[in-house]
């Protein structure tokens, strides 16, 4: 019974499709599709960079606020549990 079982799984992984190949273009055709998708990049214009960095910074600074309070309440409340005065 557990020889059928191996026999019957034995063909399923010769069903797979064969690995795709790499096109032989060279080294040239390489670079000319590196050209080609570099040419399709939208890049940022200067004020688009400068807010959004503005805005970085503020998050950073909002989340450095948000953690202090955090860690500020949880030193509290393991210096109650613990009857450790300050």
């Amino acid at each position: 019974m557990a020889d059928a079982k191996k026999t019957a799984t034995a063909g399923t992984g010769g069903d797979l499709p064969a690995p795709p190949r790499a096109k032989s273009g060279g080294i040239i055709q390489f670079f000319r599709e590196v050209r080609r998708e570099f040419d399709k990049v939208t890049w940022p214009t200067w004020k688009e960079t400068y807010l959004t960095t503005i805005m970085v910074f503020i998050m950073v600074g909002l989340m450095m606020l948000f953690f202090f309070v955090v860690d500020a309440t949880l030193n509290l409340g393991v210096r109650w549990l613990l009857g450790v005065s300050g």
